[in-house]
C-alpha cells in the first residue's frame, strides 16, 4: 500500500470514528434534556411527614393532649394535640407552625397548622393548583377555603382577613368515618 492510499484509509477510518462521536454526543444530549423534563413534570409529592408524623401514626410523647368538648362516646375515640414551639419546613416551601394534630382511635389522620408568613398563602394556593388542579373553594365575609384531593389526602387552605393562614391535610377516608360518627351539627355545620 502507497502512503497516499495510507493517508486516504486513515482519513476515513478518523471521519467513521468522528460521526459516532458526534451521534453518540447528541444521544447523550437529548438523554440529559428528557431526564430533566421528566423530573420537571413528576406528580407532586404529597406531605409523608409533618411535625415528625405520618398518618396512622400513634402520638409522640412531646405532644401536647389538648381538651375539646365532644361527646362522650366521640371523646373515646378522638383525641386532638399541638407541638408548642414546634415549626416545619421543607414542605412546599412554607413554614408551618402551631399545628393541632387529629388522631382517631390513636392514630394520626389530621394536622391544621398556621402559615408563619402571610404572604406565603398566595404562593401555596398557586402551587397547590398547579400541582393538584383546581380547588374547590367557598368564599364568605372575610375567609376563603380552597380545598384539593389528591388520592386519599385531602389539602385544605384556609385564609382569613383577620388572621393567619392555616393549612389542613388530612387523611380523606379517615376524616369520612369521623365525621360520620359525629352528631349532626357537632363541626359547627362546616363542611369542606
Amino acid at each position: 500500500m502507497t502512503i497516499p492510499a495510507i493517508a486516504a484509509a486513515a482519513a476515513t477510518l478518523s471521519v467513521a470514528a468522528a460521526v459516532p462521536a458526534r451521534v453518540l454526543a447528541r444521544a447523550v444530549v437529548c438523554a440529559v434534556w428528557l431526564l430533566a423534563v421528566a423530573a420537571c413534570s413528576r406528580p407532586a409529592e404529597l406531605p409523608h411527614r409533618l411535625f415528625g408524623l405520618a398518618f396512622g401514626e400513634a402520638p409522640t410523647a412531646e405532644l401536647v393532649r389538648q381538651q375539646v368538648p365532644l361527646p362522650a362516646d366521640v371523646s373515646q375515640r378522638l383525641a386532638f394535640f399541638t407541638a408548642p414551639g414546634r415549626r416545619e419546613t421543607g414542605w412546599a416551601g412554607v413554614v408551618l407552625t402551631d399545628p393541632v394534630l387529629a388522631f382517631d382511635q390513636g392514630r394520626l389522620f389530621s394536622i391544621d397548622a398556621a402559615l408563619a408568613e402571610a404572604p406565603a398563602a398566595a404562593g401555596l394556593h398557586d402551587r397547590l393548583t398547579r400541582d393538584f388542579g383546581p380547588a374547590h373553594c367557598r368564599e364568605t365575609a372575610g375567609r376563603t377555603v380552597c380545598l384539593w384531593s389528591a388520592g386519599e389526602t385531602e389539602l385544605i387552605l384556609e385564609r382569613a382577613v383577620d388572621g393567619p393562614a392555616r393549612l389542613m391535610v388530612r387523611h380523606r377516608p379517615t376524616a369520612t368515618a369521623v365525621a360520620a360518627v359525629l352528631p349532626q351539627g357537632a363541626d359547627g355545620g362546616r363542611r369542606e
